[in-house]
């Protein structure tokens, strides 16, 4: 049985779902990669080349460290605190 804490399950269409096949024998050419691993990899490759754009765009990444700002936090948590409607109305 799947454990649930970890994992979570996404549809795709059939193209897509075709696509990441193609997308997994060229990975990996002499080996088999699951579809899940195709997309962990794709993903994570994103996230890499994002983190390294804002990088070069002299922003900072969680990957080295970021913490946002004391002000940002507060609000987060402020605002996580109150319950409202959808739309934060009390």
């Amino acid at each position: 049985m799947t454990d649930k804490t970890k994992y979570s399950n996404i549809s795709v269409s059939k193209e897509t779902y075709s696509s990441l096949q193609k997308l997994s024998k060229d990975i990996l050419p002499n080996a088999s990669l699951s579809i899940s691993k195709t997309v962990t990899y794709l993903v994570n490759c994103k996230i890499k080349e994002s983190n390294e754009y804002l990088r070069s765009q002299g922003y900072q990444t969680e990957e080295i460290g970021f913490t946002p700002p004391k002000k940002i936090m507060h609000w987060v948590i402020n605002n996580t605190n109150n319950k409202g409607d959808k739309n934060g109305k009390k």
